[in-house]
């Protein structure tokens, strides 16, 4: 059995490995290539945890890198985990807080 450590690295080689097939398309604007990898990304998975993920995986294995356009997206969804946005999304919340 793997350990927690293993699992994470695991995942982020794999998200890593997604998007990198994905930034090979040429033609497709970055931003749907962002919008296909969320999109395909497993039930459950928070997008911004899958994204964290990835930059941890880039950080460590620049050999397999994303282009510098999709990266800055990838950031940006790093920013936006499920609780954050759930918040955003309830005025009324916003107004307790």
């Amino acid at each position: 059995m793997m350990n927690l450590a293993s699992d994470i690295s695991l995942d982020g080689a794999k998200l890593n490995a997604s998007l990198v097939a994905l930034d090979t398309q040429a033609n497709e604007p970055v931003q749907l290539k962002l919008l296909a990898w969320v999109m395909g990304l497993p039930s459950g998975l928070d997008p911004a945890q899958a994204a964290r993920l990835v930059i941890m995986h880039q950080h460590k294995d620049q050999q397999h890198s994303i282009s510098a356009a999709l990266m800055r997206l990838v950031e940006i969804v790093a920013q936006y985990p499920q609780e954050r946005l759930a918040r955003m999304a309830n005025p009324k919340r916003r107004a307790l807080h």
